[in-house]
């Protein structure tokens, strides 16, 4: 039995050809005596429209019509939003954006997002994953039966956002640049470091957009805003609309490589009744291919000194880097900080203040220190040993295999074992036809709302 035990009253129509579910036919059967045979209502029904819709009644009638042919299943998430629209189940909700920028914001830009963010060297366009900035001038390609809400397109909704978050995130993500520049050689900017960005999205976002004079970007944002959302994906494209085009005017030429991560891709989910399950798992390349292309060292950045320990998803590729001979180690994004003892120019920029390594200009060089790569040559005047007070455990960091819900079960580095539900939605489905007729959310749906919608 489903949970569809409330009297079936269709007011739409299914949206493929040949399959019935119209307001005539359920209301034809409601009407008939209880008493009447199955023969005699279906009559009844077919009466009720005349002979244009015999045959299409009568394949109906074959499959039966009852509640007892729907039944909730689990969808993956991001199909139904490309398919349905990226509010679906919420097609009259919105989203909101805290921290809103007030600078002139180019709308039409949007369209060019995907291109704008896309890696410029062509090798690494493999792992750029872009669908979050392939959300906002998608349209859907069908109407649900059940929900037949117009979607407002994202793109009529979204606006760039600048929050002191992002702010403090830029302006470490350049302090991160400036020390790859200083130890450029004659052959140009290292490129054997690697740089993995697992900050809230706006923060990976900003961090990248500050760095990206030394290093280039390789988003993997693998999923939709929704009203609902688990993951508050919507946040993290109005922060990359806010940088669109700072990176759509990035430096050119070979720049070391930094994959951008949202660390909230695995939030906590528990309610399918009030959440939409928009989570998903990081992917990165493989030890080997980043052998090949030279890395040597990774550098993994997190939030806080607090966090000591990589994202679930991340283990096993972690673990395989460093058993491919990579110096895999942590660094914490607050690390850097303003030199309290830096006077204030005369005129303040944009760049003011800037951020160093240990929160002093003094302490900035101590990076080559704690993470023992060295530039060709010492830092002139030599950098003194940042205060007791700046935390710094992920220079001790060393990766170490754990089992996690994400673990492959194998070699560490295989392809990530996915949990059955994860990043899915239920949704209610026809058994005849295979059709979805709606989601299957709390009842302020408009599916919801309708006769016979899912109650959860």
């Amino acid at each position: 039995m489903s949970k569809l035990d409330e009297p079936f009253e269709r007011a739409e129509v299914l949206d493929k050809p040949g399959i019935v579910g119209a307001r005539w036919w359920h209301q034809g059967l409601a009407e008939a005596p209880k008493d009447a045979s199955r023969r005699s209502a279906i009559m009844l029904a077919l009466g009720a429209v005349g002979l244009a819709g015999v045959a299409a009644a009568i394949a109906v009638a074959a499959d039966g019509c009852s509640d007892e042919e729907t039944e909730v299943q689990r969808k993956q998430a991001l199909d139904l939003q490309r398919t349905f629209g990226w509010s679906f189940g919420a097609a009259q909700e919105s989203v909101t954006f805290d921290g809103e920028s007030k600078k002139p914001f180019d709308q039409g830009a949007l369209a060019r997002m995907s291109t704008d963010l896309r890696p410029a060297e062509e090798a690494l366009r493999a792992y750029y994953v872009p669908s979050l900035f392939e959300s906002p001038h998608a349209t859907p390609t069908v109407v649900a039966q059940g929900d037949p809400a117009p979607v407002t397109p994202l793109v009529n909704v979204l606006r760039p956002i600048f929050t002191q978050a992002m702010d403090r995130a830029y302006r470490s993500g350049k302090a991160l640049a400036s020390l790859l520049l200083a130890a450029r050689t004659d052959s140009g900017l290292r490129r054997d470091i690697l740089v993995i960005v697992d900050l809230d999205g706006p923060e990976s976002v900003a961090f990248a957009a500050g760095a990206a004079e030394a290093f280039e970007p390789v988003f993997t944002f693998d999923n939709w805003p929704h009203p609902r959302g688990v993951v508050k994906a919507h946040l993290t494209l109005a922060a990359a609309a806010y940088y669109q085009p700072l990176f759509a005017r990035s430096a050119a030429g070979p720049r070391a490589t930094m994959f951008v991560l949202d660390r909230q891709r695995l939030s906590a989910y528990s309610d399918d009744a009030a959440q939409f399950d928009n989570r998903y798992v990081a992917r990165l390349p493989a030890a080997d291919a980043l052998w090949d292309r030279g890395v040597r060292r990774v550098l993994y950045v997190v939030p806080t000194d607090l966090d000591t320990i990589e994202s679930d998803d991340l283990n096993d590729d972690l673990v395989a880097y460093r058993a491919r001979q990579l110096d895999v180690r942590m660094m914490a994004a607050n690390v850097f900080a303003p030199d309290p003892a830096e006077a204030k120019p005369a005129v303040e920029t944009e760049d003011w203040p800037p951020y160093y390594y240990g929160g002093g200009a003094a302490s900035h060089g101590w990076f080559w220190v704690d993470y023992p790569w060295g530039p060709p040559r010492p830092p002139v005047p030599a950098p003194v040993e940042p205060s007791a007070r700046v935390r710094r455990p992920g220079k001790l960091y060393t990766p170490t295999l754990r089992a996690t819900p994400f673990s492959s079960g194998s070699t560490p580095g295989g392809a990530p074992r996915v949990p059955e539900t994860f990043g899915t939605v239920p949704v209610v489905v026809a058994l005849g036809t295979g059709v979805i007729l709606g989601a299957a959310l709390s009842r302020s749906g408009s599916w919801n709302r309708a006769s016979g919608g899912y109650g959860g």
